[in-house]
Order: C-alpha cells, then structure tokens, then sequence
C-alpha cells in the first residue's frame, strides 16, 4: 500500500479539506470522492507528487483539468498541511 492524499476545495472556494489514505494505487481516489458534491476540486497527491487535478462535474463524471494550472492556492495547500499536522485521519475545516 502506498500512501496518497487528496486536498479538496468546494464549488464556492471556501473550504479545503484534505483526506489521507493508503491504496494500491491512485484510483482509490475515486471511490474516496464519489460523495462529494457536483462542481468540487480535487487535487491528487502521492507524497509529495501531484498526480492530477480535477473537478466533478456530475453523478461520479470527472473533468481532468492541467496540472499546470492553479485550483487550489499554495497558501490554501500549506493550510491545509497545517491543519492535517493536526488531525491524523478524516477531514477538517480551514478557515
């Protein structure tokens, strides 16, 4: 198993949370996902490794977006590291 974790941002921009886990590979995260609402960003990470972006667009249908461009900010990613320093498993909250 190796570990992955994805930073997810909602539709409006203003919450990121980030959920940790262990998988054989990366689609994993799907599955992890397929509950969250229409419209929110996700982006993929194997440690320290971005692996994509991207956002969901209808019941379980993903739009692979650049890994070039910016969803989610470097202050929003160093955030939500700080909070996950915090808080082990799950999600939490940045404000």
């Amino acid at each position: 198993m190796r570990p992955f974790h994805m930073i997810l941002q909602d539709v409006a921009g203003t919450e990121l949370r980030r959920i940790d886990f262990y998988a054989e590979g990366p689609d994993h995260a799907f599955q992890i996902a397929r509950n969250e609402s229409d419209g929110v960003h996700v982006e993929l990470w194997q440690g320290t490794t971005l692996l994509a972006r991207m956002t969901k667009s209808g019941a379980n249908i993903w739009k692979l977006l650049p890994t070039t461009s910016r969803i989610i900010g470097t202050e929003e990613r160093m955030a939500a590291r700080r909070v996950h320093e915090h808080v082990r498993m799950g999600s939490a909250p940045v404000s």
